[in-house]
């Protein structure tokens, strides 16, 4: 993404560029570019056979603002995705069933949760492009609809064309009506896969991804046979995000079984292995534990077997149920202390540790804690990671280096306690791949902006002395993951740069500082992307800045936002955004008061369930004569 510009710039037949340096598209790197060579680029992104781009919100947004005055009339010349932000009333009706037959590509799980609303603008929009009045949707219209099948909700989904399964077997993240409804056509109707009653292996291979959404009803119809040999090549070509989609699968494919398995089900109180030791044999195969309830599974794991292939079955036995079997039969094994060499393979299996477990673990290495860390084998709470990290670091000569940074990451390393983040350098943050910090608290994103601050300033990148007074793009992209954390006076001198930061930034930064922003700057900091500003007006911290500007000001803007002020009444953060910007000598105690001004211009519960409220004009005139005071004594 550094070398984007670079890179695009030099090649002059953008359908040549790669996949790899189109994702470095965005509204930084392009706005050097003559606008007709970005909308070239926007084209190059589009679908090149079953291949395409994936792109961010902010990409979409950003190359939508670029085209947006184009006369568009053949949609598939652009990314399906980017069609999601198209504005539909630029779509001459005639051409409506072209958008959304070019809109069906689209993936749409990538809206924010701030525009997810489009999601059913879009679908309803569809409808009187179609002429759908009704919940029928026949088989026409479903081909036209595409990916947005998978947001028809149970009702359009029963009473639509069985062409609907089709469809929806394409989709991932059905949810549990989408599931059951899915599954009582599949049952009741007349489908392309038959009466259940004649179903088979083929036929589970033909559903794509819905056996990962159907109950044990669905199931029901399939020999054990049928169904371990289909999970045996199901399972490993599922992408491991999946891994409690593929242990609910499991479940249910083991509750039912035909009647000519001729199986014996015991009851749970049978403790006896009855399903067969569990071996090497049992453990490599994919489909495993299948065929092993809980109570089996406990009952036919020896501890010699679990340590011989604790890999293979740690990685497979999925399910908190199962997972715990193995960790108490592994503090068997390891009565004391338990290996770095046994803890590197312990995978999705450890997620189910208690912390007396994790007291037990022995910590050591830094594949150790990288293995522990791997992302695909699921979360951690908070606890754990504080745990885990703790056990590291309490070995001598450990500490939290790159290394460390990119195998905890950022969700993890927001776990840790503001002690520890306090001792990463800013060398090591340097060279650490980028973290994202969405679950830091604002005290643990300030400590971690500072240490960015330094780490990816104009300064230590360029090895040079001279100071500058704004912020390169190659510094910018760097720092943008730490943002949350960024003070007024580093967001000012951002909006002088000429970065057009985007709204997913924008809305991440600290509120305070949002709020203690003029219209100016803020017109400044976003650049290319303010039309965005408009489309993200429902977003809480944009609705808490427009409230604090004239309306007059917003007005300016000419993207017709609409909430702000009517009167020219000062607030407490337009008075302390004065004493900031008065003194550049002192631009660190201005900017810390126009926060706290800035926090203290909303009515917010205190701690005593009392309301703080805004200054009075008197009040606010008086704050500012104290800073002008202070800083003259500072001078």
């Amino acid at each position: 993404m550094l070398f984007f510009d670079t890179v695009a710039g030099g090649i002059a037949n953008e359908d040549t560029i790669s996949f790899q340096v189109l994702q470095g598209f965005t509204c930084t790197r392009v706005q050097s570019f003559e606008v007709v060579k970005v909308k070239r680029l926007i084209k190059g992104c589009r679908r090149r056979g079953n291949e395409k781009v994936v792109l961010q919100e902010s990409q979409l947004i950003c190359m939508f603002n670029y085209i947006k005055t184009e006369n568009v009339t053949v949609f598939t010349d652009y990314p399906a995705d980017l069609l999601l932000y198209y504005d539909y009333s630029l779509v001459d009706p005639s051409l409506c069933q072209a958008y959304f037959s070019a809109l069906g590509f689209a993936n749409f799980s990538v809206f924010s949760s701030t525009l997810a609303f489009k999601k059913q603008i879009l679908f309803n929009n569809a409808l009187n492009c179609l002429g759908i009045s009704g919940t029928n949707i026949n088989k026409t219209q479903l081909i036209i609809l595409g990916n947005m099948t998978c947001l028809l909700n149970s009702t359009y989904i029963q009473n639509s064309d069985v062409y609907v399964v089709e469809k929806l077997k394409l989709c991932l993240g059905l949810s549990s009506d989408q599931s059951t409804a899915v599954e009582n056509v599949l049952l009741t109707k007349n489908t392309a896969f038959g009466a259940p009653v004649n179903w088979t292996l083929n036929t589970l291979t033909s559903l794509g991804f819905l056996p990962l959404y159907l109950s044990y009803n669905f199931w029901g119809y399939f020999t054990m046979s049928d169904k371990s040999q289909f999970l045996k090549t199901f399972i490993p070509s599922l992408d491991a995000s999946l891994a409690s989609k593929i242990s609910s699968m499991k479940s249910e494919a083991m509750k039912v079984s035909k009647a000519k398995t001729k199986m014996i089900i015991r009851a749970k109180r049978d403790t006896a292995c009855t399903a067969g030791a569990i071996t090497q044999v049992q453990a490599s195969d994919d489909s495993f534990p299948f065929g092993y309830d809980v109570t089996q599974f406990n009952a036919c794991l020896s501890i010699q077997s679990l340590k011989d292939n604790l890999a293979a079955i740690s990685e497979k036995a999925m399910g908190s149920d199962y997972q715990r079997i193995v960790l108490d039969k592994l503090n068997q094994a390891y009565p004391t202390i338990i290996s770095d060499e046994v803890l590197q393979v312990l995978g999705p299996t450890s997620r189910a540790a208690m912390i007396t477990d994790i007291s037990k673990w022995n910590i050591t290495k830094i594949d150790t804690l990288s293995a522990l860390m791997k992302s695909s084998d699921g979360g951690w709470s908070s606890d754990q990671v504080s745990a885990i990290v703790s056990k590291y670091l309490s070995v001598g000569g450990n500490s939290l280096g790159s290394l460390e940074l990119n195998s905890i990451g950022g969700t993890n390393l927001c776990a840790l306690d503001l002690s520890i983040i306090n001792t990463i350098s800013y060398s090591s943050l340097q060279t650490a791949s980028a973290l994202s910090l969405v679950n830091c608290s604002l005290e643990k994103m300030q400590a971690l902006f500072s240490i960015a601050q330094k780490a990816f300033s104009d300064t230590v990148l360029t090895k040079s002395n001279r100071a500058t007074s704004t912020v390169s793009a190659n510094a910018y992209q760097l720092i943008t993951n730490y943002l949350g954390g960024a003070d007024l006076s580093y967001v000012r001198t951002l909006s002088a740069s000429n970065l057009s930061m985007d709204l997913t930034t924008f809305t991440s930064l600290n509120p305070a500082v949002v709020n203690a922003l003029t219209v100016t700057e803020v017109k400044n900091l976003l650049g290319t992307n303010l039309p965005s500003l408009k489309t993200y007006e429902n977003n809480t911290v944009v609705q808490s800045w427009i409230s604090l500007q004239l309306q007059s000001a917003l007005d300016t803007l000419q993207i017709g936002l609409t909430g702000g002020r009517a009167t020219n009444a000062t607030t407490s953060t337009a008075a302390a955004s004065s004493s900031s910007s008065s003194s550049s000598s002192s631009s660190s105690s201005a900017n810390a008061t126009v926060t706290a001004a800035a926090t203290a211009s909303t009515a917010k519960p205190s701690a005593s369930g009392l309301s703080v409220h805004p200054l009075t004009r008197l009040q606010q005139l008086l704050l500012l004569a104290v800073v002008m005071g202070t800083m003259k004594l500072m001078n």
